[in-house]
């Protein structure tokens, strides 16, 4: 699983730096959903806040749902 979430981490980082923000958070959502590692956890949510920081009125919400998965495992 830490693999996995280690994949989807990488994968949001790189979409975020092309712009692709809505695809850039349900990777975010995947990762949060598999991650079980703390560590991990904080990682996900620094990106997130990176991701609602940019987004527009709609797109908070679903950076508000990787914060608050990213919440339940310990970030």
């Amino acid at each position: 699983m830490a693999a996995i979430a280690n994949e989807h981490i990488q994968q949001a980082r790189t979409l975020l730096a092309e712009g692709k923000n809505k695809k850039a958070s349900r990777v975010l959502t995947d990762a949060a959903v598999s991650c079980r590692d703390p560590q991990e956890a904080r990682e996900i949510k620094a990106l997130a806040e990176e991701g609602i920081a940019g987004a527009g009125f709609l797109g908070k919400s679903q950076w508000k749902e990787v914060l608050r998965l990213a919440a339940l495992r310990g970030a």
